[in-house]
């Protein structure tokens, strides 16, 4: 089933539309109980619970995933006397309950949740598929220049692609050969943390000394936002959740123009930041009508071999390599990675701009101009040679700190070089989707 988003005046932030539940004939008995098709939301989240337990009385933990994004990790803490009394030999089975309000600013705005539980180590089993939309939210015309989100992964030309863009006076990007300055990621996150559920409550109750403790602590169950009466639960969860986010993006907006102030750029239309795929750069596409957004990749299999080799290089292990145990297990993660990236591209792209690695690095001129065509801001060809010039001044001292191979042109298909035959056979299987998505071979 595939809703439309409710987008209308009054209609109900979060709107449920399928819930498909699983059948279980092995050693796990679950049930998620709520939501049900047709029922909203708790203002902007998600209402889930439900019970779950293991009949050999081994360990169980609720999962709570959007596509390849893990969302929440839950412990079964709900008394539940009923389940109790219909499994009396299990151990466990009095607190086999699980209740949450899943906050929904960060999902799409047609979503599909999968709740699973997990067995003793590693035994996943689907409890549930949960199908539901949110509402869009309203864009502020922004006092400062419009965020332009170069969405990317590590080792892909982000630095070279953040330098072109902070060179032109009409883009504003805080030095990026020396810093990483993502203001609207910044008051974003801030702002998504004071909209949560968690969060709002401590509005109510604040006697907490936790620090820090305006965040809130724990997953808020769905029963105590239930115990509110609805105006209470729109004044914590409603219209002042999409006030905070707008306010957000306005101070980012705001920052940059100070930001350009104190770089001598007097008419910035752009402030450029990268981003990572998820719910950051689709909430600014939301929030800020002018907003506009590049992705950048490279054949994933170099970014593999380029992390790689990177790790090498600094003597330890980063991108996520440090979380696993082997290079084929890191071979997995990116693919999850890669594949979110697509699922992006295919979500925005009809509004965005593709700049491949590969055409980067073979001639930043001609990408460059690309760019400046797209943001529609004149720029002449002599022009564009000039902004090259300097970003590649400003590159040059930096250059052996971040490359892996002494020439630009040899890190494009290293992968056939750097990695062990098997490494190679995986990863253009596991790539073989967003490859196909980005126009690679």
């Amino acid at each position: 089933m595939n809703a439309a988003p409710a987008s209308a005046v009054g209609a109900p932030a979060v709107q449920i539309h399928e819930v498909e539940l699983a059948e279980h004939d092995g050693r796990l008995h679950a049930k998620l109980e709520r939501p049900t098709a047709g029922e909203p939301g708790l203002g902007f989240c998600v209402p889930l619970s439900g019970w779950a337990l293991a009949r050999d009385d081994a360990p169980v933990r609720i999962e709570i995933a959007a596509g390849r994004q893990m969302l929440r990790r839950l412990a079964r803490r709900i008394e539940r006397p009923d389940i109790a009394a219909a499994f009396p030999d299990v151990r466990g089975a009095m607190r086999s309950g699980f209740s949450i309000a899943l906050d929904a600013v960060k999902l799409p705005r047609v979503f599909e949740l999968h709740i699973s539980a997990i067995v003793g180590e590693a035994e996943r089993t689907t409890i549930a598929r949960v199908r539901g939309s949110r509402r869009e939210l309203e864009p502020l015309p922004l006092d400062g220049p419009a965020p332009l989100m170069v969405t990317t992964l590590g080792r892909s030309g982000s630095t070279l692609m953040m330098t072109l863009l902070s060179v032109h006076p009409a883009i504003v990007a805080f030095r990026p050969v020396g810093y990483d300055s993502r203001p609207f990621a910044y008051q974003l996150e801030a702002a998504i943390g004071l909209a949560s559920a968690a969060s709002r409550m401590r509005l109510l109750d604040s006697t907490s000394r936790r620090e820090p403790w305006w965040l809130g602590g724990e997953p808020v169950p769905m029963e105590a936002l239930r115990a509110l009466d609805d105006p209470l639960r729109e004044l914590l969860l409603g219209a002042p959740v999409e006030r905070l986010l707008r306010s957000a993006v306005d101070q980012a907006a705001a920052f940059a123009r100070e930001l350009a102030a104190g770089e001598k750029q007097t008419e910035v239309r752009y402030a450029a930041e990268k981003s990572r795929s998820g719910h950051l750069p689709r909430l600014v596409s939301e929030l800020c009508a002018d907003s506009r957004e590049i992705f950048l990749v490279r054949d994933f299999r170099d970014v593999l071999a380029s992390m790689l080799a990177f790790n090498a290089k600094r003597g330890y292990a980063a991108f996520g390599r440090e979380h696993v145990d082997s290079d084929e297990q890191f071979v997995h993660q990116l693919a999850g990675v890669a594949e979110a990236l697509a699922a992006a591209w295919r979500e925005r792209g009809e509004n965005a701009l593709l700049v491949r690695y590969e055409e980067l690095v073979a001639d930043p001129a001609a990408m460059l101009a690309r760019v400046v065509d797209y943001l529609k801001l004149e720029s002449s060809a002599s022009e564009v040679g000039e902004l090259v010039d300097r970003a590649q001044a400003l590159l040059e001292r930096t250059r052996l700190q971040h490359r892996t191979v002494q020439q630009a042109s040899a890190s494009t298909g290293r992968w056939q070089a750097d990695l062990a035959p098997e490494l190679q056979e995986l990863a253009s299987e596991l790539f073989a989707g967003p490859l196909q998505e980005f126009g690679y071979a």
